[in-house]
C-alpha cells in the first residue's frame, strides 16, 4: 500500500506537530460514543438524496452499511500510531474501488463526509475545550476526513479509468471486431508507409513530401485504438518510442538538414536508420499481437469462452438492468473436482481436453442471453440473466449431472470421467459486483468442503 503509507507518513507528521495526543483522544471518544447516531444521520441524508437511491436500499443500509460506516469512523479517528493510520487509509483506497465498481458518484460521498465533519465538530463545540484547543481539534477532524477522502478519490479515479478502457475494449469485441483481421490491416498499413518511403528514396524526392508515421493510417491506429487492446503490453511503449524516433529525430534531419542531396552518404545512413526502425516496429507489432493472451480479444484460447477480463463489464450491465427492470440474475461458479489428478494421470493434453469438454457442456446448456467465462485454471463462471435462485439451481443441477454422466474421450482410445462442484449466488441488490463473485466463490468452497460433486447456494 505505497500510496496509503506515504499519505499516512505525511499526515502523521502534521498530526504530531499540530494536535496533541489528549485532543486526539477526545475526538476518538466522541466518535466511539456517537458513531451510531452519526451513521444514522449520514445514511438518512443519503436515502433522502434522489441521486443516491439507485445504489441504496433500507435493508442494505441497516444490515451492512451502517455498521460498516461505524467501523470506518472508529478505525480512522481512533488511530494511535502511523501504522494504524496507514491501514486506515489503505481501507479508504479499498472503499474507493468498491464505490467505482458500484458507480457511486464521488460527489455524493463528499456531501456525506461534510455532514460527518459537521456532526463531530458540533460535539466538539459542546465540550469544555478552550478556544485554541477547540480550533486544533476541529482542524484535526477536517484533516483526517480530507486525507481519507483524497485517498478514496484517487483509488476511485484509477479504477474508473481502467474500467473505462476495459469497457471500450469489450464494446469493440461485442461489435464483432476480428483481431486476426486487425493484425493484417495494421501490418499492411505499416508496409504501405514503408513502400511509399522506398518510392520517395528511389525517385530522389525530398522527404518532406511524405506524411510522418504519426500521421499515417498506422500511426492513427496506434494512438487511438491500440491502447484499448494492448493497455498493459510491454511492446506498445517500445513501438511508440520507434515512431517518435523516426518522426522527431530522423525525419527532421532528412527533411531540414543542411545536406539537401537525398543520395548523399549522410542521408543514405539516415534512410537506413528509418528502415531499421520500421523493421523494429514490424517485429514488435507481431510480438504484441502474439503476446495477447486471448487471440480473439476477450476469448480464452483453449475453450473459446469469454475470459475474466470482461466479467466486470458484463456484471455492471446486469446490475444496471436488474435495477431498471427489477429482475434478478445469478452467478454460477463451477470447479472441476480433482482436476490435478487428470493432469497427473493422463498428461496436460488430456487436461486441456477435459477443460474443452466442460466448457462445451456449459455452453450447450445455458441460454443465448447468458454469459460464460473461463475464470482461471479449472474454474468457470456463468452469468445467468433474468433468473431466480431456484431456476439457477435447476440449471446447475442439470449441468452437474450431465458432466458426471459423460465419458470424455482422450488419446489412444482412453477416456475419463469428471465431476464438478458448483456455487450459486443471486443478485441481492448490492451495487458492488465483486461481492456477488465472492458469495458465489464461498458457495463453491462450501460445495467442495461438503464432499464435491454437489451444488451449494450462497
Amino acid at each position: 500500500m505505497p500510496h496509503a503509507s506515504h499519505a499516512a507518513a505525511q499526515t502523521w507528521k502534521l498530526v504530531g506537530e499540530h494536535t496533541a495526543a489528549p485532543l486526539r483522544a477526545i475526538v476518538g471518544d466522541i466518535v466511539r460514543q456517537h458513531k451510531a447516531e452519526m451513521a444514522a444521520a449520514f445514511y438518512g441524508f443519503m436515502l433522502d438524496d434522489p441521486s443516491a437511491r439507485p445504489f441504496l436500499s433500507v435493508t442494505t443500509v441497516e444490515a451492512r452499511l451502517k455498521p460498516g460506516l461505524q467501523r470506518w469512523m472508529e478505525v480512522l479517528f481512533c488511530t494511535t500510531t502511523e501504522e494504524e493510520l496507514a491501514a486506515a487509509l489503505a481501507m479508504q483506497r479499498h472503499v474507493g474501488e468498491v464505490h467505482a465498481r458500484a458507480q457511486i458518484p464521488v460527489g455524493l460521498v463528499a456531501k456525506g463526509l461534510r455532514l460527518l465533519k459537521q456532526h463531530i465538530n458540533a460535539h466538539l463545540v459542546a465540550t469544555s475545550l478552550a478556544r485554541e484547543e477547540l480550533v486544533h481539534a476541529v482542524l484535526y477532524v477536517d484533516m483526517l476526513v480530507d486525507v481519507a477522502f483524497a485517498e478514496m478519490s484517487s483509488a476511485f479515479i484509477q479504477f474508473s479509468e481502467r474500467s473505462v478502457r476495459t469497457d471500450e475494449a469489450f464494446r469493440m469485441f461485442a461489435a464483432g471486431r476480428d483481431l486476426a483481421l486487425e493484425r493484417e490491416k495494421q501490418s499492411v498499413a505499416i508496409l504501405e508507409w514503408e513502400a511509399r518511403f522506398y518510392r520517395i528514396l528511389a525517385a530522389g524526392s525530398m522527404i518532406d513530401e511524405m506524411p510522418t508515421l504519426q500521421e499515417s493510417e498506422f500511426g492513427l491506429w496506434l494512438h487511438h485504438k491500440a491502447p484499448l487492446l494492448f493497455d498493459d503490453s510491454r511492446e506498445l511503449p517500445l513501438i511508440n518510442e520507434c515512431v517518435e524516433r523516426v518522426d522527431e529525430s530522423l525525419f527532421p534531419q532528412l527533411a531540414h538538414g543542411l545536406d539537401r542531396d537525398p543520395h548523399s552518404a549522410p542521408n543514405r545512413d539516415l534512410a537506413r536508420a528509418v528502415l531499421t526502425q520500421i523493421e523494429e516496429i514490424k517485429f514488435l507489432l507481431r510480438a504484441m499481437f502474439d503476446r495477447l493472451v486471448d487471440l480473439e480479444v476477450g476469448r480464452d484460447v483453449l475453450t473459446q469462452l469469454f475470459n475474466r477480463r470482461f466479467l466486470p463489464s458484463v456484471l455492471k450491465r446486469e446490475l444496471s438492468l436488474s435495477r431498471r427492470n427489477g429482475r434478478s440474475f445469478c452467478v454460477l461458479m463451477l470447479d472441476i473436482d480433482h482436476f490435478k489428478r487428470v493432469n497427473d494421470a493422463h498428461g496436460h493434453d488430456a487436461g486441456d481436453r477435459v477443460l474443452q469438454h466442460v466448457a462445451n457442456q456449459i455452453m450447450n446448456l445455458v441460454r443465448g442471453s447468458d454469459f460464460v467465462f473461463r475464470y482461471g485454471g479449472e474454474e468457470f463462471i456463468a452469468v445467468l440473466a433474468s433468473v431466480g435462485l431456484e431456476q439457477a439451481a435447476v440449471i446447475a443441477e442439470k449441468l452437474r449431472a450431465q458432466i458426471e454422466n459423460q465419458e470424455i474421450p482422450l488419446a489412444r482410445g482412453q477416456s475419463v470421467r469428471v465431476t464438478t462442484s458448483i456455487g450459486i449466488a443471486m443478485d441481492d441488490g448490492h451495487p458492488d459486483y465483486q461481492r456477488l463473485i465472492e458469495r458465489a466463490d464461498k458457495a463453491l468452497y462450501a460445495a467442495k468442503q461438503g464432499g464435491r460433486n454437489r451444488i451449494v447456494t450462497g
